[in-house]
């Protein structure tokens, strides 16, 4: 549908195509491409607020996301929006709660297995296992009221080149006013150990909120980046690890890309894209793989000339959460929200829905 030339490079968009809609809550998705190819999307339907049964609904594309299928809700009922997924050996897909519970020896809570079988579109609920211990100090709850612990999964993970898995969780550590995003590690994807904290609460970044929503990615050097939100409307941070996330560079703010919940893919060449938003819907291109000088596409406005009779219109009228994953060598898919309504619930008389939107992008040389 638009073709955008940049430097040394020529992205092409395609027409965005839905993927779902609802006249109730239905934003902030998280989208995995499964071991047998199909793509998965978990989509919050719960308002915008830590609460203990956070629900969600599910939807698969076989089609490299042209289509998808009707939304589906997990049973039985509880807190199963998941904004983290690891690949098991065996081609499941684990996906991770953000809400966890105090136990003795640390943090703990349900998980989900989704199955990576190509059309066996299943969602496994396991109750026990899932833990996170060795914390450095002591936390804060993130809502005392409900128990729970003070930090969440959130982000991507990666395998360390020991094998081990490396996945990141933000919270507050007790008495510090600002969050902290950790690194943890495990060799089973179950149970997790701390190993760093990337960004803290010393952070010297603007941001009231402190470093917390974050994708890290491995780039073509062997080195880890990280990206992490510091609040609304201001850059993101931007952190690199030579030694598999056990050190960390002083972040510094990105010069062009900002502000809530990055999503990172490194193509088979090094190329890096990044997405996010807030205002607005981007993505960022590092052409040459380095973690440096991005270059910016324009995603809300390729919406809005492609779609005039459902346009994002107010900064509001997206959350600016997206999702990016890689299809092949050279395409990616993006995912988004549209919210006509704001941050305010849908009433159930107005013609106009929350919706989901994907479209593909291609990455090739000129």
């Amino acid at each position: 549908a638009a073709t955008v030339p940049l430097d040394g490079l020529r992205v092409s968009l395609s027409k965005p195509v839905p993927v779902a809609r609802s006249k109730g809550y239905l934003w902030f998705p998280t989208m995995t491409r499964l071991a047998g190819g199909e793509l998965f999307a978990v989509l919050s339907t719960n308002l915008d607020a830590i609460v203990a049964d956070r629900t969600a609904a599910v939807t698969w594309s076989g089609d490299g996301g042209l289509t998808w299928s009707e939304l589906s809700s997990i049973d039985p009922k509880g807190d199963l929006y998941s904004e983290s997924t690891l690949r098991l050996p065996n081609g499941d897909e684990l996906l991770y709660p953000f809400n966890l519970y105090p136990r003795p020896d640390g943090m703990s809570w349900i998980h989900q297995i989704v199955s990576g079988q190509k059309g066996k579109r299943e969602v496994r609920l396991v109750k026990e296992g899932l833990i996170v211990t060795g914390w450095p100090r002591p936390d804060r709850s993130f809502n005392e009221k409900l128990g729970l612990s003070g930090f969440g999964f959130n982000g991507q993970t990666l395998v360390s080149r020991d094998g081990s898995h490396l996945a990141t969780l933000y919270g507050h550590f007790k008495d510090e006013a600002h969050y902290s995003l950790v690194l943890v590690e495990s060799r089973d994807g179950i149970r997790w150990k701390y190993r760093t904290t990337i960004a803290g609460d010393d952070c010297k970044l603007e941001g009231g909120e402190g470093p917390c929503e974050s994708a890290i990615c491995r780039l073509k050097d062997g080195r880890l980046m990280g990206v992490f939100r510091l609040a609304s409307n201001v850059p993101y941070g931007q952190t690199f690890s030579s030694d598999e996330g056990r050190t960390w560079t002083e972040p510094v703010a990105m010069a062009n890309a900002f502000s809530v919940q990055p999503s990172l893919v490194v193509m088979r060449d090094g190329k890096v894209a990044l997405s996010g938003g807030r205002p607005g819907l981007f993505l960022w291109i590092n052409a040459d793989g380095s973690g440096q000088d991005w270059q910016r596409v324009d995603i809300l406005a390729h919406h809005n000339a492609t779609h005039p009779e459902e346009s994002i219109g107010q900064p509001g009228h997206t959350t600016s959460y997206t999702e990016i994953v890689a299809l092949d060598d050279t395409h990616l898919i993006y995912m988004y929200d549209r919210v006509p309504h704001g941050w305010s619930a849908i009433p159930e008389e107005s013609p106009d829905t929350n919706s989901i939107w994907v479209m593909r992008v291609s990455l090739e040389q000129p």
